[in-house]
C-alpha cells in the first residue's frame, strides 16, 4: 500500500479535519520523505579519511650563566597634583541649578538649587584643604573668592525672580479688578435696556481689558504695555461719556487703578532688566568662572634623596625558540555509486511532489466548494428569499460557518416576521399621528379651538361665497384685556387655564352664529358669515362682550376677565381676508382706547391711527440708544412756606425732528409694545443721577418723585436694582419717592412685601391719581404709603362746585388721619389755590410751575417763593368772596334736591 493511500484512508475515518490538520499531516509528509531522502544521500556520499598530524618537539633553549644585579639610575620626582573636575563639575550643576530657579519657583527647583550651593560650598571648602595641602594657598583663595562672589550674585538674582513673579501676579490681580470694575455697569446694563449710554465704547474699553489680561501671562509682562496704552487711550478719548455714565467717580477709579497698573508694570520691567542683566553677566562671567578654574594646578617639587649604589648585573640575550613541525598529510578514499541508490531517491522525490499537490488541489476543493455556497446562499438573502440554507461539508472550520449561517438565516426569518409585524403597527400609528398632525395643524393644542392657519382657510371660503351670492361677512377680533397680569402674577400654567375656559366661553357665546378661533397668544376670532345690518353684527360683538363680564371659576378662585373687541365687514369696509383681519385689529385698537371690555367697528381713519402708533413704536424702539429722551421737573410747593420740598420727574421726547413729544402721546403706545419697563428704568436712572448731583450739590435736601409701572414691580429684582443705583451714586433712600397707582394692587402680594421693604430701607412711596377711576380707600390701608396725591380731576372744578370741594376737604382730613402727606394735582387758578393755601398741603401745577429743564430748577425755586407770597395776598382779599359762593351754590343744591 503506497503512501497515499494510507493517508487517504486516515483522513476518511478523520471527521472532515480542518486547514491547520491537513496542513500538519502534509509538513509531517514531507518531513519523514526529506528524512529518508537525506539518509540515503549521507551514505552514499564521498568518504574522506584524514591522516592524524604529529608535531615535532620544541628545542630546548639554554640558560644563560649568572651574573651579578646592576639596578638603574632612580627618576627625579614628580610636581604635586590637585585635580579640579569635581569642583568644575559641581559649578557647572550649581549654575544650572540657578537658571532653572530663576525661571521657576518650584519645590523641586528650590530644592534643586539649595542642595547644589550647598554640594558647592563643600566642594570649595574640599578644594580649599587640598590646594593649601599642596602648596597653593593662593589659588585656593583667589577660586573661593570668585565662587562667594557668584553665590552673592546668584542669590541676588533669585530674590529679584521672585520679586518679578509676585508683582507680575499683583499686575494680573490689578488687571482682573481693572477688568471686574469697567465691566461692572456693563452687566447692570442688560436688564436695564439703555442704562449705560456710552455702551458702545465700555465694550470697546472691556475688550482692550480683556485682551490686557489675556496676554499678561507670562513673569516679564511682554507685550502688556501696548495693550495697557490701547486701553488708556480708549478711556481717556471717552472721557466726557464715561464721566456722564457710568459716572464721574467710576471713571476716576479707573484712572486710579490705571495708575497703580503701570507702576507695577515698571517694578517688573525693572526686575526683568535685573534678570536679563545677571542672565548676560552669567553668560560671560559664568563660563570664565568655569574657564578660570585649571584642570590641574601643580604644587611644589619635592627635593630628591640621592639614590642607593647597585650591584652591576649581566643581562643575557635569550636566543630565538626554533620549532620544527613536520607537514601534516591526508589520505583520501572514494567509494562508487550505487545506482540503485540514485533511483530510490529520485521514486521518493517523486512522491513528495506528487503528495504535496494532491494535499494542495484537495485543500482548495473543499474551501472553494463550501466557499461558493456561502456566497449563493448570502445572494439569495439579499434578494429577500426567507427559507436559506447552505449544505454543510468542506474543511471543519466552514463546516462551522455554515451552521453558524444557518442558524443566522433562521433568527433573520424569525427577525423579519418580527419586522413585518412592526412595520404593520407603525404604519397604524404613522396613520394615526398623522390624523392628529392634521387635526394639530387645523386646531390649536390648548382650546382645541380652530387655529389661525383654519381661520383663514374658512374665511377665505366664506369671502368667495360671499361674493358669488352678495352676502356680507363679518370678522371680529379679541384680545384679552390686562391677560399679562394674570400670567406674570399667577403663573403661565394657570393662564393656560384661563384660556381655555374664556376659549369655552366665547364657543358658548358664538354658539351657532358664528365659528371661534384662537389667533394667537391672548387673541381670538370670530367669523360671522351671512350677516345683516351692521347694527346687528353691534349686537352680536355686544353679546360677546358682555359675555365675559361674568366671573370665571378657575381652581376655586374667581376672575372676572374681560375682552376688548374690533369688527369689520365684508364687503364695506374690506374685500380680502388680510385687509379684514387688519381692519378689525384696528378696531381692536380703537376699543382698547375708550377703555377695554368694549366694542369698536372699523373706520377708515383707524388705519392711520394705527400706522401713526407703528411709527410711533419703532420710533421708541430706537429713542433709547440714539439718547431722544430728557427729564424735566415740576415743583410740588408746600403752601405753608412756598419752598420747594419734592420735584415731580417727567420725561419727554425729543424726535429726530426736533418735536418734543409729551407722555401722553407715546406712553400707551410704549405699554403696548411692552416698552414701558425699559424706559421707566430709563427714567429711574436719570432721576437718581439727577438727584444725586443735587444732592451732593447746592441741594441737599432734594426729593425726587418718579412715576413706576406695575410691570417693574412684577421684577423681583427691582428692588436690589434701585438699592444698587443709590449706592453707585452715594445718594440717600430718603431723596427718592416712588409714585404709582392702585392698579398695583391686581399684581398680587409679591409686590406689596417689595413695596414694605422700599419703605424699611427710607425710599417714600407715593399714590398717584386718588380720586380717578377705581380708588378705593382699602388702597390707604393696603399700600404702605408717605404720602397721598390727590388727581386733577377732583382739584379741576372744587372752586365751582361745593361738593368737589367737600370730598378735597374730606380726603385731606382722612389722609391727615392716617400720617399722609398731601400734594393736590393739576393747580391751575387762583381760585384753586385759594381753597387750598390754607389746608397746608403740597400743590403742583402751572399755576406756580410748569415742568423745567434741570438747570432752570435753581432759578425756578426761587422764583415760587416771591409768587407764593404774591398769590397769597391776591387769596386774602378774595378767599371770603369764593367761601360766599361755595356756600350759596350748595344751598341752592339743597334746595332743588328737595
Amino acid at each position: 500500500m503506497s503512501l497515499f493511500q494510507v493517508l487517504q484512508r486516515a483522513g476518511r475515518t478523520l471527521r472532515a479535519p480542518g486547514i491547520a490538520a491537513r496542513l500538519m499531516v502534509a509538513f509531517l509528509a514531507v518531513a519523514v520523505l526529506v528524512f529518508a531522502a537525506n539518509f540515503f544521500v549521507v551514505k552514499a556520499v564521498l568518504i574522506e579519511r584524514s591522516t592524524t598530524v604529529y608535531p615535532s618537539p620544541e628545542p630546548r633553549v639554554p640558560q644563560p650563566p649568572s651574573s651579578p644585579h646592576v639596578a638603574p639610575k632612580p627618576l627625579p620626582p614628580a610636581p604635586r597634583r590637585l585635580e579640579t573636575a569635581a569642583l568644575r563639575a559641581t559649578l557647572e550643576r550649581y549654575r544650572a541649578a540657578v537658571r532653572e530657579r530663576i525661571d521657576a519657583n518650584t519645590e523641586s527647583s528650590s530644592t534643586e538649587q539649595l542642595q547644589a550651593a550647598a554640594e558647592l560650598q563643600r566642594a570649595v571648602g574640599d578644594f580649599s584643604g587640598e590646594a593649601r595641602n599642596i602648596g597653593s594657598a593662593l589659588d585656593a583663595e583667589r577660586v573661593s573668592a570668585s565662587i562667594t562672589a557668584y553665590l552673592a550674585d546668584a542669590a541676588e538674582s533669585i530674590a529679584a525672580a521672585d520679586d518679578r513673579r509676585v508683582a507680575a501676579r499683583h499686575y494680573r490681580t490689578l488687571a482682573d479688578d481693572l477688568y471686574g470694575l469697567a465691566r461692572q455697569p456693563l452687566e447692570d446694563s442688560r436688564p436695564i435696556f439703555g442704562r449705560v449710554l456710552a455702551h458702545q465704547e465700555l465694550r470697546l474699553y472691556c475688550e482692550a481689558l480683556d485682551e490686557l489680561r489675556r496676554i499678561a501671562t507670562t513673569d516679564d509682562l511682554q507685550g502688556v504695555e501696548e495693550n495697557e496704552l490701547r486701553a488708556l487711550h480708549v478711556l481717556t478719548a471717552n472721557e466726557r461719556a464715561f464721566r456722564r455714565s457710568p459716572g464721574a467717580d467710576w471713571y476716576v477709579a479707573q484712572q486710579r487703578q490705571f495708575e497703580q497698573l503701570t507702576d507695577v508694570r515698571g517694578t517688573v520691567s525693572h526686575l526683568s532688566e535685573e534678570l536679563a542683566t545677571f542672565r548676560a553677566r552669567d553668560l560671560e562671567s559664568g563660563e570664565d568662572l568655569v574657564n578660570s578654574i585649571p584642570n590641574v594646578i601643580l604644587g611644589p617639587v619635592p627635593r630628591m634623596t640621592p639614590p642607593a649604589p647597585q650591584t652591576a648585573q649581566k643581562t643575557i640575550d635569550i636566543p630565538p625558540i626554533a620549532a620544527a613541525v613536520r607537514p601534516i598529510t591526508t589520505e583520501s578514499v572514494t567509494y562508487e555509486e550505487d545506482h540503485d541508490k540514485r533511483t530510490l531517491i529520485a521514486l521518493i522525490s517523486g512522491s513528495v511532489i506528487v503528495l504535496l499537490l494532491i494535499v494542495g488541489v484537495g485543500t482548495v476543493i473543499s474551501i472553494e466548494r463550501p466557499v461558493r455556497r456561502l456566497l449563493d446562499a448570502t445572494a439569495r438573502i439579499a434578494r429577500g428569499e426567507a427559507a436559506v440554507r447552505v449544505e454543510r461539508g468542506g474543511i471543519r472550520e466552514l463546516d462551522t460557518l455554515a451552521v453558524a449561517f444557518n442558524r443566522m438565516a433562521d433568527e433573520l426569518q424569525q427577525a423579519r416576521a418580527v419586522t413585518l409585524e412592526y412595520q404593520q403597527g407603525l404604519e397604524q400609528k404613522v396613520a394615526e399621528r398623522t390624523r392628529e398632525l392634521k387635526h394639530f395643524a387645523e386646531n390649536d393644542y390648548l382650546t382645541r379651538l380652530p387655529n389661525r392657519r383654519q381661520f383663514f382657510t374658512t374665511l377665505n371660503q366664506a369671502l368667495r361665497n360671499a361674493g358669488s351670492s352678495g352676502r356680507s361677512v363679518a370678522v371680529f377680533f379679541l384680545d384679552v384685556d390686562n391677560f399679562k397680569y394674570i400670567n406674570d402674577s399667577l403663573g403661565h400654567a394657570f393662564g393656560d387655564r384661563v384660556l381655555l375656559s374664556l376659549a369655552n366661553r366665547l364657543k358658548e357665546a358664538v354658539q351657532n352664529a358664528g365659528i371661534a378661533a384662537r389667533f394667537g397668544g391672548d387673541e381670538f376670532t370670530v367669523l360671522l358669515e351671512d350677516t345683516g345690518s351692521v347694527e346687528d353684527v353691534r349686537q352680536v360683538g355686544e353679546r360677546i362682550v358682555r359675555a365675559f363680564q361674568t366671573a370665571l371659576t378657575i381652581d376655586g378662585r374667581e376672575l372676572i376677565v374681560g375682552v376688548s373687541v374690533g369688527v369689520s365687514i365684508y364687503p364695506e369696509h374690506e374685500q380680502e381676508a388680510e385687509s379684514l383681519l387688519k381692519a378689525a385689529d384696528a378696531a381692536l385698537f380703537r376699543a382698547k382706547k375708550l377703555g377695554r371690555s368694549q366694542l369698536a367697528i372699523y373706520t377708515p381713519d383707524l388705519l392711520e391711527i394705527v400706522a401713526s402708533n407703528f411709527t410711533t413704536e419703532q420710533g421708541l424702539r430706537r429713542a433709547i440708544e440714539r439718547d431722544e429722551f430728557e427729564l424735566v421737573f415740576q415743583p410740588e410747593v408746600d403752601c405753608a412756606s412756598f419752598e420747594t420740598r419734592l420735584v415731580e420727574a417727567l420725561i419727554r421726547w425729543r424726535t429726530n425732528d426736533g418735536r418734543l413729544m409729551s407722555p401722553a402721546d407715546f406712553l400707551s403706545i410704549a405699554e403696548e409694545a411692552g416698552l414701558i419697563v425699559e424706559i421707566s428704568d430709563w427714567v429711574l436712572g436719570r432721576a437718581v443721577q439727577t438727584a444725586a448731583q443735587w444732592y451732593h450739590g447746592s441741594w441737599p435736601e432734594v426729593r425726587v418723585a418718579v412715576n413706576i409701572s406695575p410691570r417693574q414691580l412684577l421684577d423681583r429684582g427691582f428692588s436690589q436694582r434701585l438699592q444698587r443705583l443709590l449706592r453707585q451714586a452715594q445718594l440717600p433712600p430718603r431723596c427718592i419717592e416712588l409714585e404709582l397707582t392702585e392698579s398695583v394692587l391686581q399684581t398680587g402680594p409679591t409686590t406689596l412685601e417689595a413695596l414694605r421693604q422700599l419703605q424699611a430701607q427710607g425710599v417714600a412711596i407715593a399714590l398717584d391719581d386718588f380720586g380717578t377711576g377705581y380708588s378705593s380707600l382699602s388702597s390707604l390701608q393696603q399700600l404702605p404709603l408717605s404720602r397721598v396725591k390727590l388727581d386733577r380731576s377732583l382739584i379741576a372744578d372744587m372752586d365751582v362746585n361745593g361738593r368737589s370741594h367737600s370730598m378735597v376737604r374730606a380726603i385731606i382730613g382722612m389722609c391727615r388721619q392716617l400720617g399722609l402727606e398731601i400734594t393736590a394735582e393739576g393747580v391751575e387758578r387762583q381760585e384753586q389755590f385759594d381753597l387750598l393755601a390754607s389746608q397746608g398741603i403740597y400743590v403742583q401745577g402751572y399755576l406756580l410751575s410748569a415742568p423745567v429743564a434741570e438747570h432752570e430748577l435753581n432759578e425756578t425755586r426761587a422764583r415760587i417763593v416771591a409768587l407764593g407770597e404774591e398769590l397769597l395776598l391776591r387769596s386774602r382779599t378774595g378767599t371770603h368772596a369764593i367761601v360766599h359762593d361755595l356756600a350759596s351754590s350748595r344751598r341752592s343744591r339743597m334746595l332743588k334736591d328737595r
